[in-house]
């Protein structure tokens, strides 16, 4: 969005700047040099016939004594009356026809009617064209019709000195336009209506991709004016130069290269003219051409992430839905299946449920990290399955003339990583791939394996430690890039230096995230063959946590646990659960409730799950409000949808664990005895001796009934 409104200011200063050089003559009058000046100056304006009085300085007005508004348009004839010689008159209409500069000695007329001899000089101002733009009048009174003195030398010495002062403030005016043309890129043009001649910038030629050879013509920049935008175009452009239109114009489209590249333009005019009424015709065309490709880029990224975003926010609330549901039936499937004969069919028919709720459960998780909803912090990941889920939704993007090859391990080792961004760093990897074989097609090769190093590897983007890793290689067999292109993308990488997207431009990304992930990201081209990007990401250190196996004995405990949810499934789950592995369950429906019942004997839990999204009061704030009366409290918060906060958040907050819905009894049971096992006990950790009163959560189980009822 800044980067927009920065174009647009740039495109109206470029303009301004246009509209003054066009108009310096005020400019120029307007400056110190020539306000302060002693000789009387007035420009007018040599592009109109009439030439008329665009500015005057003060001496002028107070020679003549007229007011600056009754002179600014007027011609220089209300100097003139009946005493002024008609010889000097033509011999200055003859100089100003001619743009020559000229000198005469003249009567001319004050407004309250009185006479006096000046001597005139005019100098004319040119562009850098050669064509005459405007004529500097100079003036100075002469007081006595043959007064021979120094006083004209003076006089004249003194029009010298303001002409080459002009031409000086015109050549630093010029030069700082060129350095705001170079810098904000824009393309100019100028149209003579009355030549029918076309001049082009060298920024505009560059713009358009036509060359200094071919010459300027309104027709050929028609040609190259997308064929859906050329209506709209030439009507804007006709509006504008009508007889009754203000000149000016503005006008964006889609313009086509010789070499087949679309660019995006903006452009603005002005059209100045000549005559009134009927007699009214254009006299000539300035303008301003601008790319504003990346800004339309940047829109449509913008658009599309908005997009995304609700389709993600959406995604995130039906997710939440569904987890609960999938919670109850993968939840009660796992609590029936034991206690069902194995050679049973019932037995074979709740295992099937239990194995489709868990391929839903890895879909939903799935479509939630593609989506952007997971959590935003790092967990232990197998990228081989996120890299087979990430091709899965990429292929139907692949062009059909590009073939699609994956080698991919059937086990790598975990990871640390953001599931986001390691679906972020696949796109990003495929779509350069893909952009690189667009035209030609070709073979696109993806291959994950599992790579050891036993000394550091030095890489053109830096150097890579020994040690075991994650290899990710995307090769396609484009036209490759050569050494100095290479170079510079590997430089773009450390520095703000940015590249097209046809040479690597979302790679800065992709180098980002796999620098952030301690891992290294190394290109290897072939000119007119191919080209490689790997990304290397260390695997997950011995510090990691070990994960049980499935086929593992659940832990059992005897402790008491607060287990709130608005669900009524996942409620009675979570009791069935619960009481199964040996726990005494206080169950609630709302936090409210819940709170309730821990202000009444905070010392009674040693454990609080509870859901994150809940009607009248969250998880979070419920645990937080918990650990006010029990800091002590272990806390497992579950949540079926978005906005897990990370292992860091939660400690931050004193959560113990987060848990993503739908819970299975493998993971439920563990993440209760991990936290059961890693917080100290209550009341021992308060400083009471653990037998100085009968135990809580045996004498509340009667309580925990009442006080939870619904079920």
């Amino acid at each position: 969005m800044v980067a927009g409104l920065f174009l647009g200011l740039l495109l109206s200063l470029s303009c301004v700047l246009w509209i003054l050089l066009r108009q310096r003559q005020e400019n120029i009058l307007n400056s110190t040099v020539i306000a302060a000046t002693n000789c009387s100056v007035l420009v007018t304006d040599a592009r109109v016939s009439h030439h008329p009085i665009v500015s005057v300085n003060p001496a002028f007005l107070v020679l003549t004594g007229y007011a600056e508004q009754e002179v600014i348009g007027q011609t220089t004839s209300i100097l003139t009356g009946p005493d002024t010689d008609r010889a000097s008159m033509e011999k200055l209409a003859m100089a100003l026809q001619d743009g020559w500069a000229c000198r005469v000695r003249i009567c001319h007329y004050r407004k309250s009617g009185t006479s006096f001899w000046s001597d005139v000089s005019l100098s004319p101002v040119k562009n850098r064209r050669g064509r005459v733009t405007s004529v500097v009048w100079t003036m100075s009174e002469v007081s006595q019709l043959g007064q021979i003195t120094e006083a004209p030398e003076k006089t004249q010495g003194e029009a010298i000195a303001a002409r080459r002062q002009v031409e000086q403030a015109l050549r630093d005016s010029e030069a700082r336009l060129d350095l705001a043309v170079q810098v904000g890129q824009v393309g100019f043009f100028e149209h003579d209506h009355r030549t029918d001649s076309l001049s082009w910038s060298p920024i505009l030629r560059d713009i358009s991709g036509v060359g200094t050879d071919e010459p300027a013509s309104w027709q050929r920049y028609l040609e190259l004016v997308h064929p859906d935008d050329r209506d709209r175009v030439v009507s804007t452009v006709q509006r504008a130069r009508a007889m009754t239109g203000n000149g000016l114009h503005e006008v964006e489209y889609r313009l086509i290269r010789p070499d087949g590249a679309m660019r995006h333009i903006s452009l603005r005019s002005l059209t100045s003219f000549d005559g009134d009424g009927s007699s009214r015709q254009p006299v000539r065309t300035l303008g301003t051409v601008v790319n504003v490709t990346d800004r339309k880029n940047v829109k449509a990224r913008w658009r599309e992430t908005a997009r995304m975003e609700a389709i993600s926010t959406f995604a995130g609330g039906i997710a939440h839905e569904l987890n609960n549901g999938l919670t109850a039936v993968l939840g009660f499937s796992e609590l029936a299946l034991p206690l069902i004969p194995a050679e049973t069919k019932s037995h074979r028919h709740v295992g099937q449920v239990v194995a489709a709720a868990q391929k839903s459960r890895e879909l939903i998780q799935q479509l939630l990290a593609f989506g952007g909803q997971s959590d935003h912090g790092r967990c232990p990941l197998l990228l081989h399955s996120l890299a087979k889920e990430s091709l899965r939704f990429l292929r139907p993007t692949i062009p059909l003339w590009i073939e699609l090859r994956t080698q991919i391990a059937h086990a790598t080792n975990p990871i640390s990583a953001n599931a986001m961004q390691m679906h972020e760093m696949m796109f990003y990897l495929v779509d350069h791939a893909v952009r690189a074989m667009q035209k030609t097609g070709g073979v696109l090769d993806v291959q994950l394996q599992n790579r050891e190093f036993v000394t550091d590897q030095i890489m053109p983007s830096g150097r890579l430690p020994a040690g075991r890793y994650v290899c990710l290689s995307v090769r396609n067999t484009g036209e490759g890039l050569d050494p100095q292109s290479i170079s510079r993308l590997v430089d773009s990488f450390a520095t703000s230096k940015t590249v097209s997207e046809e040479q690597g431009g979302g790679l800065t990304v992709v180098y980002g995230i796999v620098s952030a992930h301690g891992g290294i990201l190394a290109v290897e081209s072939h000119i007119g063959a191919s080209a490689t990007v790997s990304a290397y990401l260390p695997i997950l250190g011995a510090c990691a946590p070990s994960t049980a196996q499935q086929d593992d004995p659940l832990p059992h405990g005897h402790e008491c646990i607060l287990f709130v949810d608005d669900e009524d499934a996942v409620a009675r789950f979570g009791r069935e659960v619960l009481t199964s592995l040996g726990y005494h369950p206080v169950v609630c429906r709302t936090a409210v409730e819940a709170l309730e019942v821990f202000q009444v004997e905070p010392n009674r839990f040693d454990l609080l799950i509870t859901d994150r999204t809940m009607p009248g009061m969250s998880g979070d704030r419920l645990a937080r409000e918990c650990r006010r009366l029990r800091p002590d409290l272990s806390v497992l918060l579950c949540s079926g949808s978005h906005g897990v906060p990370g292992l860091d958040d939660v400690c931050s907050q004193g959560m113990t664990e987060c848990l993503l819905k739908p819970l299975t009894l493998h993971e439920l049971a563990y993440a209760i005895r991990r936290a059961l096992d890693q917080s100290p006990t209550y009341p021992e950790a308060m400083g009471v001796p653990a037998n100085s009163g009968p135990e809580p959560s045996r004498i509340s189980i009667e309580v925990s009934d009442a006080v939870s009822p619904r079920g």
